[in-house]
């Protein structure tokens, strides 16, 4: 019952605009040849603040009098037909940078150049006279946004490349924005594989990789960074699933040496030095880092979809640094600095998945089981509650519904109780009305709640919440679902589901300290649960519950996807996609001046069909 569409949503990341301006901030520098190599990915967007962080890395080593950077333009398109719009477009936004740049530069500058490099197709590239623009003196090269695959396809192997290759061995910083950021690592994520997006993330192969580890032009560029793979408007398009099979697979593909992961948000960058470091980071929200090597993530792809089964996946937020709190991260050790003084990695403890105590019967935890591609949890909670209609008993099923108002969604659900067979009453017990109807002898009990509100409203009614933990711990099969199903943890979400016009949005929002609205749950269930994890973007609420209560796990169900509960057994995952484990209990969280989450040192887990939910 999500409230978009996966349709909707690969409409949406389909058409979603890639270029448009910027501009820079100046400060002094030095000689460009003694300075190590910079590059500064930048997630997505235009925005004042990461452009003034590319143009400080431009400026930091210029020999001046003016600072000059090239503008490159090989993510927009290649065709014939549009080559007069896109150059038009590509020198609107170099007279952009040209004009920013001016009206902030400070002595001893006298001035700035940003110049149009006309290099749109294959034969620009190699024509040497389509760069000639690039030279010793070039003090930054910046990449627009676009389609990263078109980019490489027309820079690789050229000319063109060459000419930036050596500038950037001379001291010129390079950066980008979106597809200007991807090509930035030489292994190269591409994009989705067919219809598949974010809500696919943690299948096997679902990504489309350019690994660069062979001759062909399949790469990112040939100086891009040999020790990360980059994604971009990372928490904006729920891209956390993408990067970490992308690395799973690159264990495979290195010969179990995997590559660091780094995902820059939208309107966010920050600077790699000599593919050794990454520090200053910049602009309105975080960086994250994911390390598969540290502590021996394991890779392994289970469940009729093949998706990522790993454990302890060494996790950090980098946002930009409050004043005297300077954070950068190794490379090589990989480890993180904070103030001077390195970050031990925690040691994994065990814990156990969600459990119920007291439950006399089967407890499933759904992420959103209804309405999806895949019956699977409605079917084999549909099973386990015919097996458990006693000998003689009339066939019941009791749906606990947070709201008279969720018409549509108590429809969806009896159909789909249905459709899995089952051939006795459902009985409708709504939050907001009086009702005679009780879950006592009933075979089973479905717990749906639709929206943030009406479950908070529900769950603060005393009747409701009784029917709902008296359901909980003496029926012999319960199905709660979505925000009911949060409702059983510690603590609940109240803020509204996304919609179609705001999920990128709200999924930023979702990495900002407290941007969850918190409320106490139930506490029938031990831990926080996050439903419609993948398909809602919702990866920064699991964050936001690490940083709230460190002592406890929180889970992410994702969609067609439950948390089996048996009696005095082991939890297990149900469905074709992942159950997420978020371990804060050995991470530092703070807040950087930005508002965005910091943490260092937080490990995740995932799961699929049939594993045990467990740590340790």
């Amino acid at each position: 019952m999500a409230p978009t569409s996966r349709a909707a949503r690969t409409l949406a990341l389909s058409t979603a605009a890639a270029v448009t301006a910027c501009g820079v901030f100046l400060a002094g520098g030095s000689a460009r040849a003694a300075d190590p190599t910079t590059m500064t990915p930048i997630g997505g967007g235009y925005t004042l603040a990461t452009l003034q962080g590319f143009a400080r890395a431009a400026a930091d080593g210029a020999s001046g009098p003016t600072v000059d950077i090239v503008v490159v333009p090989s993510s927009y398109g290649d065709a014939p037909a549009d080559r007069e719009e896109n150059l038009t477009l590509a020198q609107q936004r170099t007279d952009e940078v040209d004009a920013a740049c001016d009206a902030v530069l400070t002595a001893p500058f006298t001035g700035c150049t940003a110049v149009l490099a006309p290099l749109l197709d294959r034969a620009d590239a190699e024509d040497p006279a389509s760069s000639v623009m690039v030279t010793d003196q070039t003090d930054g090269v910046f990449i627009l946004g676009g389609d990263q695959g078109l980019a490489m396809s027309v820079l690789a192997d050229t000319p063109a490349e060459a000419a930036l290759e050596a500038a950037f061995a001379r001291g010129a910083a390079v950066g980008g924005t979106s597809a200007g950021a991807a090509v930035e690592s030489r292994s190269m994520i591409n994009g989705y594989v067919g219809e598949l997006g974010p809500w696919d993330g943690l299948r096997r192969d679902s990504s489309l990789v350019w690994w660069g580890d062979d001759a062909d032009r399949e790469r990112g560029l040939r100086f891009g960074s040999t020790q990360a793979i980059y994604d971009q408007h990372f928490y904006q398009r729920g891209r956390f699933g993408r990067l970490l099979s992308t690395l799973a697979s690159s264990d495979e593909r290195f010969g179990g040496a995997s590559r660091l992961g780094v995902g820059v948000d939208y309107a966010t960058g920050v600077r790699n030095t000599a593919d050794t470091t990454l520090s200053g980071v910049f602009g309105a929200s975080s960086v994250a880092v994911l390390d598969l090597e540290t502590l021996s993530s394991p890779v392994a792809w289970v469940g009729p979809n093949s998706v990522l089964s790993t454990r302890n996946v060494l996790t950090h937020l980098l946002p930009p640094d409050a004043a005297g709190n300077a954070t950068a991260y190794d490379f090589v050790g990989r480890t993180v600095t904070r103030n001077g003084a390195p970050v031990a990695a925690p040691t994994p403890a065990p814990a156990s998945g969600p459990s119920i105590a007291g439950a006399a019967g089967t407890v499933y935890l759904g992420g959103d089981v209804v309405g999806g591609g895949s019956t699977a949890v409605v079917d084999r909670f549909v099973a386990d509650t015919q097996a458990a209609v006693a000998v003689g008993a009339q066939p019941r099923v009791v749906l606990l519904a947070a709201s008279s108002k969720d018409k549509k969604a108590i429809k969806a659900y009896t159909d789909a109780l249905k459709a899995a067979g089952w051939k006795g009453s459902v009985e409708v017990v709504e939050a907001d009305r009086k009702s005679k109807v009780v879950t006592t002898g009933a075979a089973g009990v479905l717990l749906a709640g639709e929206t943030p509100a009406s479950v908070a409203s529900a769950v603060g009614n005393p009747a409701f919440a009784d029917k709902v933990r008296t359901a909980v711990l003496t029926s012999p099969v319960v199905l709660a679902d979505r925000h009911l199903t949060a409702a059983l943890g510690t603590w609940f979400s109240t803020k509204a589901d996304p919609t179609d016009m705001n999920y990128e949005d709200e999924a930023i929002a979702s990495f900002r300290t407290g941007d969850g609205q918190w409320q106490r749950g139930l506490g029938l269930v031990t831990g926080s649960l996050v439903p419609s994890l993948t398909l809602d973007y919702r990866w920064g609420k699991l964050f936001d519950l690490g940083a709230l209560e460190g002592g406890q796990v929180a889970w992410g169900l994702g969609e067609d996807t439950a948390v089996r509960v048996p009696p005095g057994a082991a939890a297990t995952v149900l469905g074709p996609g992942s159950v997420v484990a978020l371990d804060p209990r050995g991470a530092d969280f703070w807040t950087g001046p930005n508002g965005a989450i910091g943490a260092v040192g937080v490990l995740l887990s995932t799961f699929g069909d049939g594993e045990a939910l467990s740590l340790g």
